[in-house]
This record gives structure tokens, sequence and C-alpha cells, in this order.
């Protein structure tokens, strides 16, 4: 459950042998893969917990006030991967197109003690449908080694991994702040022999620190910073590196009902990949994307429900699924 320099010491020698590993690594992880062997890709499968521009939204640092709240979020995502080799003997691609619906519950009370406010939230994904495929093609011109060609693809769906966490909160006149530690649990399917799987099987504990600027004018400036440490998967003895994210939205709200602006993220990996699974070596990964948002909030059976739609596009990646991603959402506070 988704680019920037990757986080790496040493000067250009050692950053363009770390590169050429990289793209080894990608390509042997796609062959393995579709040969039915587990994958061994930065950050295991391309993927983590962080899905693309997930915690980019309007007023991420603003909680208007206790009581429970819900959203819906429908997310479909169409990633790829590619790789290939220096003279182009062998080339690789995985591709993904994947539908998830998530219900993500919050419920919040003042804390006078605190000047703020206390809660619990979390939230569903069900994946409706995951479509994984890949082709990894060998050719040497020289005739030293045997062309070689494997392709194969999946689908599934079904439970993903579920998400809990608390809450806490503080609004100063126009600024707001909001801290929301989150641990991601192992309960979707996970299978190391297939191309399909619902869940990453390991924990996330994942720490965030949102901020919102809201002007009496309308305009906004949202930042969400957060750090990913990950378990090591016990299926394929492989441990995924730390990773930071940061998501930012800039927008304008016309009243109360229509808000637009733009939305981004950054992804990178701080610590290598580990384990026994990492065979092919050490390997960071991270992307970056931006997009359009927009929000419309209409009375419905005496509440305020927001309708909200956001795109994303990658514009860059290294060793990371990426493309495209569209959420739609619905969202009401009770």
């Amino acid at each position: 459950m988704n680019a920037t320099s990757s986080h790496r010491a040493g000067g250009p020698a050692p950053a363009k042998k770390a590169a050429a590993r990289a793209a080894l690594a990608v390509l042997l992880a796609a062959l393995l893969a579709l040969t039915g062997a587990r994958a061994a890709l930065a950050t295991e499968g391309g993927t983590s917990h962080y899905i693309q521009g997930s915690y980019g939204d309007f007023l991420m640092g603003l909680i208007p006030g206790e009581g429970f709240a819900a959203r819906n979020d429908t997310i479909y995502m169409a990633q790829s991967l590619k790789q290939t080799l220096k003279g182009g003997l062998i080339f690789a691609q995985l591709n993904a197109y994947t539908t998830i619906n998530l219900t993500k519950l919050s419920y919040m009370v003042e804390a006078p003690a605190m000047g703020g406010m206390l809660g619990l939230a979390g939230g569903v994904p069900v994946i409706l449908n995951t479509n994984v495929g890949g082709e990894i093609n060998i050719h040497d011109p020289r005739g030293k080694r045997q062309d070689f060609s494997k392709s194969g693809s999946g689908n599934r769906g079904g439970l993903s991994d579920l998400f809990l966490g608390p809450v806490a909160a503080w609004n100063f006149g126009e600024c707001h702040l909001a801290l929301m530690p989150i641990v991601f649990f192992p309960t979707g399917y996970f299978n190391k022999k297939t191309l399909t799987n619902l869940g990453m099987n390991y924990y996330s504990f994942d720490g965030n620190v949102a901020f919102t600027w809201l002007s009496a004018k309308g305009y906004e400036v949202s930042l969400n910073a957060g750090y990913m440490m990950n378990t090591e998967n016990t299926a394929t003895k492989y441990l995924s590196g730390n990773q930071f994210h940061l998501d930012w939205t800039a927008a304008y709200h016309h009243g109360r009902n229509l808000a637009v602006g733009a939305v981004g993220y950054v992804v990178a990996q701080a610590t290598p990949d580990s384990g026994k699974g990492a065979s092919t070596g050490s390997f960071y990964s991270s992307s970056a994307g931006i997009g359009p948002i927009v929000s419309y909030t209409a009375p419905i059976g005496g509440k305020d429900v927001s309708f909200i739609f956001k795109w994303l596009y990658d514009f860059a990646g290294e060793n990371r699924l990426t493309g495209n991603t569209l959420y739609g959402s619905v969202a009401v506070k009770f």
C-alpha cells in the first residue's frame, strides 16, 4: 500500500557502481518473479505500505473538532517498472494495474490538559483487483549466450493490510498541527511464489507530522512528513529499507463549498534493503509526483459531505513502480 535522488554515501564513482548494481538487481528481480521465485527489488516488490500521494489532501493538519468522521477512497493505479542494461542486451518490464477501496474512520475528543484534541484513526483497504504482469528478454548479438524470453501475469483481489494509530491535534488560529503515528498490520494475502499479492507480509511503523496554514482569504498550504520503518518479511527473509515521504498541497478555498489546488509527493529510501533475502545487494528506491486536486462540499442529510478528486503523475522514479494514480473520495463528519 503509491522521484528524488537516492540517499547514498560516497562520490561519483561509487554512485555509478551503485546505479549499475541496482539496474542488474531489478532485472534479476523480474526474472525471479516471472519464474516463480521470490523477488529481490528495492523496497521488496518495488512498492511499500506508502501509496503514492496517499497523505496528500486538503487541510492535512486541520482537525475541525471532536466527533466521528468517515472517508472512503477509491484508488486506481497504473504503474510500471522498466530497466535496460548498457548496450540494450537485456530488457525487463513489470506492469501493475490496481484498484483499491479504502475506508478510513476516526474519532476525536477534546483534551484540555494538552490544549488540543486526541483520538484514534484506522483504515480498512480492500483491493478490488490487482493485475501484475511482466517479461524479461535477453539477447546477445555476439552469440556467446542463448537468447531467453519469459513472461507471466496474474489477477487477485481481497483484504489488504489494515492500519491503526492515535491522533493528536492542535489549532492555532490560521495554523494547525497534527501528529499521527500509524501501524500497518500484515493482514493481506501473501505468497512468495506469486506475482499478485494483497499485502506486504510485514509490519510498518509510520510516524507522521502534518501542518496546515489556512488564511482568512482561503489560501492554503499543507504538508505531511513521515518516516516509515519496516520489519522483515518472514516468508522471504527480506528487510525493506526505511523510507522518508513528504506530501504537500497548495490550494484556494472559494467559500465553504469549493476548493482547487495542486498536490505532490516525494518518497525516498533512507536505509538500504537487508536480510538474507536481499541476496543481490543493498539498494535504494525513490519517486516523486504531482497533479491537480479539487473538492466540492454539499449539505446531504443534514451533514456536510465532501467529494474529492485528485490525480498524481509520477514524473521520476528509481527502483520503484511508478505511473498514474487517481483518487475519488467521499468524506463526512458526524
